[in-house]
């Protein structure tokens, strides 16, 4: 998804972590300028700090709703989803190890061949 220039970077993640698509994060982005426009002048370190400030409260309040629209399974599905990727990630580091230690073997092995 090509995203707007202006959005900030830490956009995609959040969108992801509040469980929302980038394209609502882009919308709540766009929201939080024109609230933080009447408050400071546009382009300003206040401006921005109140921009991304107000973000943060937009994306936790959409992320609320999305959790209390599922009736609260939406959390459940999450932390089942965030579980299986943990237990993926340590089998594929352990068979990264494994791999490594044999490999480790076998370079030694040939080492002390006699010849």
């Amino acid at each position: 998804m090509r995203s707007n220039p202006k959005t900030p970077k830490l956009l995609p993640w959040l969108a992801k972590k509040a469980g929302i698509s980038e394209r609502r994060a882009e919308t709540l982005w766009r929201e939080s300028e024109r609230w933080a426009t009447r408050r400071a002048a546009s382009g300003s370190a206040a401006y921005y700090k109140l921009a991304v400030d107000r973000l943060l409260e937009l994306t936790a309040a959409e992320s609320l709703r999305e959790d209390a629209a599922s009736f609260g399974w939406r959390p459940w599905a999450r932390a089942q989803a965030r579980l299986w990727a943990v237990s993926m990630h340590v089998t594929q580091q352990g068979s990264a190890l494994t791999a490594r230690g044999w490999r480790l073997i076998g370079s030694t092995a040939r080492q002390h061949q006699p010849g």
